[in-house]
């Protein structure tokens, strides 16, 4: 095992055991044979450790779930109900870590763990959207973004209840009833109307981001008059119904220059 992984793996132990703030770099290292000082040459930060590990677990649940399209033998609603319990099983079998991050990391915890929750979200429920239109076709369309939602609020519910009252269930079973769940009202969309549609989900996260990013840059005093401007020509251009693409594209490259708005502003960039 290289040893970055052998820190990921180590940390792991002592985040599920201590907690995130209780656990010090200098352990994490030891524990892996090495210095402090080698640790920084492999992560910056004892946080950007954990959003590696965050961040891995989220990548082995999308890898070994598109993988069950391989299992030819599973009808299109059995690949679907696998592909939630292999959600489950993972999330369960890792209990004392995810139990560290609901109670260490509220959301107002950390700008960067905060965004990086954010785009595990947007990628979950793009995942999520996939599976529910491969196991039920076409005629969900329409409905998309409110059973993802629907899915997702199950799934959050039944992992915040079965980690902080420690439930021993089976992920089969509930899996089945979750999908189940989603089956019923898949059979009942004829009666009914969407909620949520795409352009307005759209519309509302890059509202957010704007929001977040004219706070930060409020928070900049030495470099509010510098930014300010640009970044109130940027929500103008985009405002309008055909925005200069050259001009927003210009726009986004100079406030890209300021290092504490990178991040969100490439988050925005994706969502013109």
């Amino acid at each position: 095992m290289d040893k970055r992984r052998e820190l990921m793996k180590q940390a792991v132990h002592f985040f599920s055991m201590k907690g995130f703030h209780q656990t010090s770099v200098q352990e994490i290292a030891q524990a892996s044979g090495i210095s402090k000082g080698a640790f920084y040459k492999h992560f910056d930060s004892k946080e950007s450790l954990f959003i590696e590990i965050i961040k891995q677990h989220h990548e082995e649940i999308i890898s070994e779930t598109s993988a069950i399209h391989f299992l030819e033998h599973l009808d299109p609603l059995e690949v679907f109900n696998r592909k939630i319990a292999i959600e489950i099983e993972r999330v369960l079998d890792n209990h004392e870590f995810f139990l560290m991050v609901f109670k260490d990391f509220p959301p107002s915890e950390s700008e960067q763990i905060a965004a990086l929750f954010q785009e595990l979200q947007t990628s979950a429920m793009a995942s999520h959207k996939k599976s529910i239109l491969e196991a039920f076709g076409s005629k969900v369309e329409p409905f998309l973004l409110d059973l993802a939602t629907v899915l997702g609020g199950m799934l959050r519910e039944y992992f915040i209840t079965l980690i902080f009252e420690s439930k021993q269930v089976s992920p089969i079973k509930l899996s089945a009833f979750i999908t189940g769940s989603i089956h019923a009202i898949v059979q009942q969309l004829d009666e009914l109307d969407p909620v949520l549609s795409e352009e307005q989900t759209f519309i509302d996260q890059r509202n957010e981001l704007l929001k977040g990013i004219e706070d930060k840059i409020q928070r900049l005093s030495s470099e509010n008059d510098r930014l300010l401007p640009s970044f109130e020509l940027l929500k103008k251009e985009l405002g309008k119904k055909e925005p200069k693409i050259f001009l927003v594209e210009a726009l986004l490259v100079y406030l890209k220059q300021e290092q504490q708005l990178e991040h969100d502003v490439n988050r925005l960039e994706k969502l013109i």
